[in-house]
């Protein structure tokens, strides 16, 4: 896989597993790094999708990152790119702030309502999108909360994760709640619409 990724970027790839279900992507060499964001994102997406294409296992994320000229660790010289892999398509992660702090952003809300993929009706959505922001505000900032008070949340490994990673768990935790709520007021609006169509309204005399 590596090989026909350099030839297709010009470049000089590498292709790692990671944790059996993580591939690392790395471009060195390219001239494809001084594209525009959206030429590059279409070059990052492609490789995903050959990734996806080409792994036999099933992946929970790719990251892809170009370099300017050799792999280094400056981050001035490197574009990276993460996709989540749903559906078994890639589906490109917005670049979140890792250093953010207090309550989840709208930004980090976004992305989660994005990791959804087209699974969610409209209606469905928007409830979605109203549970996240309302379980967002309530926990308040990640790094204070009592993850004893959060549904979903793992205390145990908790304060074993850096700030940036209990943003990440928190938004899961909290979107997996959303979906909960908002299946069960669905069900609940099928059940009463059942009730009304066997039990119509008596006319007022």
């Amino acid at each position: 896989m590596a090989e026909l990724i350099s030839q297709q970027v010009s470049g000089e790839a590498t292709a790692w597993l990671v944790s059996a279900d993580i591939i690392v992507i790395t471009v060195a060499n390219s001239p494809f790094y001084q594209a525009a964001q959206k030429e590059l994102e279409a070059q990052a997406t492609d490789i995903a999708e050959q990734a996806i294409g080409f792994t036999e296992v099933h992946l929970e994320s790719i990251a892809i990152t170009f370099f300017e000229g050799e792999v280094s660790e400056d981050g001035e010289k490197m574009r990276d790119f993460i996709f989540l892999v749903m559906e078994n398509r890639p589906v490109l992660q917005p670049n979140l702030d890792v250093d953010a702090t207090g309550p989840l952003t709208v930004d980090e809300i976004q992305a989660a309502i994005d990791r959804l993929g087209e699974t969610l009706a409209e209606d469905q959505r928007e409830c979605v999108r109203g549970e996240v922001e309302k379980g967002a505000h309530d926990a308040g900032d990640p790094e204070t909360l009592d993850p004893e008070n959060v549904e979903f949340l793992t205390a145990e490994t908790w304060t074993e994760l850096d700030g940036f990673s209990k943003r990440l768990f928190l938004t899961v935790a909290i979107t997996t709640k959303a979906l909960f709520v908002c299946k069960i007021q669905q069900n609940s609006a099928k059940i009463q619409d059942t009730h009304e169509w066997h039990y119509p309204r008596m006319a007022q005399s």
